[in-house]
């Protein structure tokens, strides 16, 4: 028995982030002597008293760490606030507690956060993961900030918050579905160091004293964005109702509610119509003041991150605009955009702001008081001046795809070259009745279709093949036809199916033990198909009425991807050798022969990476319309690259919009973890352009 207690423990699955049992030495609490205990007993307050030897009672921590270095671990700590985003954080706590040692999660409502970094001050590689919204996150870097500790850990992000801009910035996301917490702890582990600039905030008392608002900011550190104006006003007005009713503020929905109302009601009251009248604003020296006055904008945005306002772009597209440099969240300087009623209200539909500068400090004066917002903590501010100059550089972790999936059957080496996926089909209703009875949902799930795609393909290639089989399935005749597809010379029929998906379905995880987990749509680029599935794949179908099992009449569909690195035909051949030199009569000539578009050569590349990247404008039109939808976000095998990929490292100015405008995916990174924008590096106008258009593809459906 002694011999089973004392055998050392793997720590499981997670062992590089687990903080080990032996790193945790107990610490005896001081004892104090008879006579300092007597003297104690006579005194009155209760305010605890520093003793001669310097130590303060207050200060004592039950243990202390003892860490032993290793490259191969990278302990994380974990801060969660239980209060953010309709109270998830709860949840979360418990669930980070069951999965790491308790001793490296902190719950913030508790206090403590100095404390704990404190103690873990000297641990090694030493990664944070803030579970809230961004003011969570700009709390920790501010204690990090106090403490100097050097090197400084780099900060994750679990959106539990509102609007999540920071979170967006970095990969996060919008906002915390039901991911299980083992897959968050691994791509905090595996996720990139970026930097992120802090901008300091000094007001200049006036010496009047003000007849309304402060002098004083909620923050004097900014992360994201400071403003004054309109938004600050909506926002000042719901942080008022929130205090004073707070049981009403519990939900997303609730808050979004209120913000949309809130909005409506500032327009008609027209609150901040003269803003322009009363404020100066001065960049690096040069005064803006006339033209905010000429334009009369109602709200003033100094932003430092691309999202704003729950992920709108409000700097929007640079290509268009030569005098500015493209947005970054790590270059020092600070961007300055105006807005009118109009403007703001575009955002959500993909517009933006004008764009005044980017500078490196500013001086603010107003001259009456305005509602403004730091990092979404609002007030009125008195008549003053305001000073926004560069603080430091934080250590962030920028989410990444990862590099190695989760294996097949427990076996490292078993992903395979090619995957037959059968996509099963979950109503919402059924999903939210039985979502912790794993098999019974399994078992009434309907079969879609079978898709056959690659083995490190991602979920959201994996989409573009089942949107693909929906889309060719429901243009077929519905008797007396049967739809398929060919793997090169091989067919195989199978009978149509009968219901359409809704056009906002959602992959589910069905790896976890205990559930069924919705994987959030603007995550699909960094997740591979074999993380979420094995030789089934379940989708969630949030408009699909409740449907018996037996309704789905004969065989699922089939939609293959032909196989890459098979040898090549001399028709494939030529078609792979025309695109690559620009030959469109050629490679016209072998798609009229039947030549797949979909066939690759070697190294994984098919016609529209060669031609995306030798500049084939005219080929690129012609292969998006000739070809499937799948084309644009395949990738080859050799760098991950998609044929965007491949455009913008060659600086193809007009390819990368034709594929852009033909819908080609701006978030999806290849095996180094760039997307398409970080691929144009060296080229401002191109890098701009790819940046800003991604706005499109984020979801928005958490934004408040």
């Amino acid at each position: 028995m002694l011999h089973q207690i004392e055998e050392p423990c793997s720590l499981g699955a997670h062992a590089g982030v687990i903080v080990p049992p032996s790193w945790i030495i107990k610490v005896r609490k001081p004892q104090s002597s008879l006579k300092n205990s007597a003297r104690r007993k006579k005194r009155t307050s209760f305010k605890r008293r520093t003793s001669k030897k310097g130590l303060d009672e207050s200060k004592w921590r039950p243990f202390m760490l003892k860490p032993l270095p290793s490259p191969l671990m990278k302990p994380i700590l974990v801060f969660v606030n239980p209060k953010s985003g309709g109270n998830q954080g709860a949840k979360v706590l418990q669930m980070f507690m069951w999965i790491l040692n308790p001793r490296q999660v902190f719950d913030l409502s508790q206090g403590g956060l100095r404390e704990a970094l404190e103690l873990y001050r000297k641990v090694p590689n030493l990664r944070i993961l803030a579970c809230g919204g961004d003011g969570t996150v700009g709390w920790i870097l501010s204690a990090l900030d106090e403490l100097q500790m050097n090197p400084q850990p780099p900060v994750a992000v679990l959106p539990l918050g509102t609007g999540n801009d920071l979170a967006r910035t970095l990969n996060w996301g919008g906002g915390y579905t039901d991911e299980p917490v083992s897959k968050v702890l691994c791509h905090v582990e595996d996720g990139s160091v970026v930097q992120l600039d802090r901008w300091n905030l000094l007001v200049e008392k006036s010496s009047a004293q003000p007849e309304e608002g402060t002098q004083k900011l909620p923050l004097n550190v900014f992360n994201n964005y400071f403003s004054l104006g309109f938004d600050a006003h909506v926002t000042l007005e719901f942080h008022e109702s929130r205090e004073a009713n707070p049981e009403k503020f519990n939900s997303r929905f609730r808050n979004k509610m209120f913000y949309a109302g809130a909005a409506f009601s500032d327009f008609l009251q027209r609150s901040s119509r003269d803003l322009s009248k009363h404020v100066r604003v001065v960049c690096d020296g040069t005064d803006l003041t006339p033209k905010i006055q000429e334009l009369k904008f109602q709200c003033i945005v100094f932003l430092n991150i691309p999202r704003y306002c729950a992920g709108t772009m409000p700097w929007g597209n640079t290509g268009d605009h030569r005098d500015f440099e493209p947005q970054r969240h790590d270059d020092g300087c600070i961007e300055v955009i105006g807005f009118t009623m109009a403007s703001l209200a575009a955002l959500q539909v993909g517009g933006h702001g004008e764009r005044l500068h980017q500078c490196r400090e500013v001086i603010l004066t107003t001259y009456k008081t305005v509602p403004v917002q730091v990092d979404g903590e609002p007030c009125r501010l008195a008549p003053s001046t305001l000073r926004i100059s560069l603080r430091n550089q934080a250590n962030m972790v920028q989410k990444s795809k990862r590099r190695t999936s989760v294996p097949l059957l427990n076996d490292p080496h078993a992903v395979p070259d090619r995957l037959r996926l059968r996509v099963n089909r979950i109503s919402l209703q059924e999903y939210d009745r039985l979502q912790y009875d794993k098999e019974r949902l399994r078992d009434i799930s309907i079969p879609v279709g079978i898709v056959v795609v690659r083995g490190d393909c991602d979920l959201e290639t994996c989409r573009l093949y089942i949107d693909r089989l929906q889309e060719d399935l429901h243009q077929a005749p519905s008797t007396g036809h049967r739809v398929h597809y060919q793997d090169e010379s091989r067919g195989v029929p199978r009978t149509s199916s009968t219901s359409r998906l809704s056009p906002n379905w959602s992959f589910l995880d069905s790896t976890s033990a205990d559930r069924f987990y919705r994987i959030d749509k603007a995550q699909e680029h960094l997740h591979f198909v074999t993380e979420i599935c094995q030789d089934e794949v379940f989708i969630l179908d949030h408009e699909a009425p409740v449907v018996s099992q037996g309704s789905s009449a004969g065989m699922p569909d089939l939609v293959v991807e032909p196989t890459a690195g098979a040898p090549l035909t001399s028709d494939e051949q030529a078609l792979l050798t025309a695109a690559s030199s620009g030959d469109l009569s050629t490679l016209s000539q072998c798609v009229d022969r039947g030549v797949n578009l979909l066939v690759r050569d070697s190294g994984g590349c098919s016609a529209l990476h060669l031609a995306a990247q030798s500049g084939h404008a005219d080929l690129v039109r012609y292969i998006l319309q000739q070809g499937s939808k799948v084309l644009l976000d395949l990738t080859d095998t050799e760098r991950g690259d998609t044929a965007l990929h491949k455009a913008a490292s060659g600086k193809q100015h007009a390819v990368c919009r034709l594929l852009v405008e033909g819908g080609a995916s701006l978030e999806k990174t290849n095996f180094q973890g760039k997307t398409p924008a970080d691929q144009a590096d060296g080229d401002a106008e191109l890098a701009a352009y790819l940046s800003s258009s991604s706005a499109s593809h984020e979801d928005l459906e958490t934004a408040v």
